[in-house]
């Protein structure tokens, strides 16, 4: 365990490191076995359908994933954090990540998928990892019908209980 993470230690003023906070972690009472995020609305916006998707590129400078006539798909600021818990924090080590989103553009959004990227934590603070939302997922269920419908298949992908899964969604 890293020493400033170590038990006793005053976790919240300990050192001068500014980003001290971002290393510490809230301690969870429940881990879920798989966290799922719908897509359009919670993880990222405009909506699939709003895109003309006939052309949906990345610029490979700047990363922004644009459509044909430049409108960008933005993840919302706060995905870039959860991901990285979710994938850095200790105690998430055996979470999986899955996306359950009902849409008609499938190949739209799965494009989408393998473009937007997310920042995550390295090993060191400073450090800065990208990987793409298609590389953070376990599991991926993209289909227009019902979020049960989803959650059936996710089961039965992943092998993990309902009570055991965490949904995100704006539309709840």
């Amino acid at each position: 365990m890293p020493k400033d993470l170590a038990p006793g230690k005053n976790r919240s003023t300990e050192g001068k490191d500014p980003e001290f906070a971002a290393r510490v972690f809230r301690k969870w009472t429940y881990i879920p076995q798989l966290v799922v995020f719908d897509l359009d609305f919670t993880m990222w916006f405009p909506a699939m359908d709003e895109l003309h998707n006939e052309k949906i590129t990345k610029d490979p400078i700047t990363g922004d994933v644009t459509d044909a006539i430049g409108w960008q798909v933005h993840f919302y600021p706060e995905i870039h954090a959860v991901l990285s818990v979710l994938k850095t924090d200790p105690q998430f080590r055996n979470t999986k990540i899955g996306v359950a989103s009902r849409m008609e553009e499938i190949e739209t959004a799965k494009k989408v998928l393998g473009l937007m990227d997310v920042t995550l934590r390295g090993k060191d603070v400073e450090q800065m990892i990208k990987k793409t939302l298609e590389d953070i997922a376990d599991f991926v269920t993209i289909f227009p019908g019902s979020k049960t419908t989803h959650f059936k298949q996710l089961k039965e992908q992943s092998g993990i209980a309902f009570e055991d899964m965490l949904f995100n969604d704006d539309d709840l």
